[in-house]
């Protein structure tokens, strides 16, 4: 499904042949949320997604003052969900929006057009799964335009992001899934909320690795904590996370 394949015992990826994919290489984060309205958020389960889009959420709230709409569409996990913060965030000028699942049939959130299309900001949270990737499709024609961008979000300690293959697979049928043909990279190294910062480190060299000579990212994602130590330990822009999703009994 992602035409990895092998000829003359090398393996031939998508996105090796696809080097326009990457958008805004030399682009801070920073400047990405200053440029865009519309983000969709990829990412795997385990990747930290869902707490990098509610902290962008709260951020691009308390720094405009904008109607911020963050619709949960992942549903691929019953945890770690941007809906169960509605309530809190909600008195941070963001609407979190989504639809009750049954089990796991799929279901659609409404609203999601207008909001793409109105003068605030809109994220979208569709995880890693392919379901939820093919509902966003449904809005493709708008999320192709300038003012939107979606963000995968590497994690290199999670399984299917630790090699090339594993980005490429992932990456390509979620992008085809969604009906886009573009992608900003945003590292987000953790191996959960006890990370330390030579663990963090580890994890950006262990993505510049991977992704050498096919991309290069310039952000990445890091808890508020440890921000300052590992600020001086690497030359990317640095995003730092206040982990809203950490649940009482993970200990």
């Amino acid at each position: 499904m992602n035409e990895t394949g092998s000829r003359k015992g090398r393996q031939i990826f998508w996105i090796k042949g696809n080097m326009d994919l990457f958008y805004g290489e030399d682009k801070t984060f920073d400047i990405i949320m200053k440029e865009k309205k519309n983000f969709v958020f990829i990412g795997e389960a385990g990747s930290g997604k869902s707490e990098i889009v509610l902290n962008v959420a709260a951020m691009l709230a308390a720094e405009t003052g904008k109607t911020v709409d963050l619709f949960d569409l992942d549903q691929t996990k019953p945890l770690y969900r941007s809906r169960d913060l509605k309530e809190a965030f909600a008195g941070k000028g963001v609407e979190i929006h989504y639809q009750d699942q049954y089990l796991d049939a799929p279901t659609v959130v409404g609203g999601v057009a207008e909001s793409l299309q109105g003068e605030g900001y809109t994220l979208l949270d569709i995880g890693g799964g392919h379901s939820a990737a093919r509902m966003a499709g449904a809005y493709s024609h708008l999320l192709s335009k300038e003012d939107s961008i979606p963000v995968y979000i590497i994690n290199p300690y999670r399984p299917w992001t630790r090699t090339l293959g594993g980005i490429d697979g992932t990456m390509s049928h979620i992008l085809r899934s969604i009906k886009l043909d573009r992608i900003y990279l945003l590292a987000n190294p953790n191996l959960g909320y006890t990370t330390t910062v030579s663990e963090f480190t580890e994890g950006l060299n262990k993505l510049n690795s991977t992704l050498d000579g096919i991309s290069t990212y310039s952000s990445a994602c890091v808890r508020r904590e440890i921000y300052e130590e590992a600020k001086s330990k690497t030359d990317k822009f640095l995003v730092p996370l206040d982990l809203y999703l950490t649940y009482s009994w993970v200990d």
